[in-house]
């Protein structure tokens, strides 16, 4: 005997996807700098983390969201820190990533974009419909609903096809400082940069299954104030650079149409016969059974 499926199942894919924004782009370059790397420097209290900041973040929001970076009082920052600021953003027309030429949108009637084909599969339920149907018209009385899941060859299948608007390739520019209190701290805190990174230096920052490819710029710009004697704090700070290349998907909450559409495919394509119109006339047969289509 057979082995049937059950009448009602269903296997479908998911293909979840998140449309690359500046915000995914920011979020993956913070996430790299506080959880990949995950530095930590000698402190007065011990061996501890080193606080990340992303710089444009309100006042209001950093002092609620984790009041540890700031003094008692909560008017200075506790150092030693490390912050991060996206300082310049540029769409580079040399910048095509894998595209040579625009890629438009496909042309439909409701215009839902989409330019970019990203899966294909098979779509189970409508394809299920089709297999059903030549089975029933396979059995004796052509009507025999019981004859559904008989195994067969199915010819009538039903694409499903995801595509994503044109991607536009942008690169942002943050500026990454570091603050501590000794000096001692901050070449504990430029190593993991230093070593984590190869030559030339390029590595890659992630969020919301996107990848962006990153550039380090080793010039550090070093800055100190132990050669003044005057009360105020002592600091030591380096900053440097890092070009994120990114993508941006989409227009994000501005965009009318989706950011994933899903498009399926024709099973089966039928023209009919209008014999009479063109005067053709079957030929007479005892076993002819055609008829004319009006």
């Amino acid at each position: 005997m057979p082995i049937r499926t059950p009448l009602n199942e269903d296997r479908n894919a998911v293909y979840p996807l998140a449309p690359s924004t500046l915000e995914n782009i920011d979020q993956a370059m913070y996430d790299y700098i506080d959880n990949d790397l995950n530095i930590f420097c000698d402190t007065n209290t011990g061996f501890k983390k080193v606080k990340v900041s992303y710089a444009g973040a309100e006042r209001a929001f950093e002092i609620k969201n984790d009041p540890t970076k700031r003094s008692q009082g909560g008017r200075t920052l506790e150092y030693p820190l490390i912050s991060v600021l996206r300082q310049g953003l540029i769409s580079n027309p040399a910048n095509k990533g894998r595209y040579g030429v625009h890629v438009p949108p496909y042309f439909t009637y409701y215009a839902p974009d989409g330019a970019v084909e990203i899966a294909r599969v098979i779509h189970q339920a409508k394809s299920r419909n089709f297999a059903n149907a030549d089975a029933i018209r396979k059995s004796a009385s052509k009507q025999n609903k019981n004859m559904q899941t008989f195994p067969g060859d199915n010819q009538h299948l039903v694409y499903e096809t995801l595509s994503v608007p044109m991607p536009q390739f942008v690169e942002a520019q943050y500026t990454i400082s570091a603050i501590t209190n000794y000096q001692q701290q901050l070449n504990e805190i430029i190593a993991p940069f230093l070593t984590n990174t190869s030559n030339p230096s390029v590595f890659k920052v992630k969020n919301s299954g996107h990848e962006y490819e990153a550039l380090f710029d080793k010039n550090f710009n070093l800055e100190n104030n132990a050669d003044n004697l005057s009360t105020e704090e002592r600091f030591f700070s380096a900053t440097f650079t890092v070009t994120v290349l990114g993508y941006l998907i989409g227009a994000n909450k501005n965009q009318e149409t989706p950011a994933v559409v899903r498009r399926q495919s024709a099973a089966k394509i039928k023209i009919q016969r209008e014999r009479t119109i063109v005067g053709d006339e079957p030929g007479f047969h005892q076993d002819i059974k055609s008829k004319y289509r009006r």
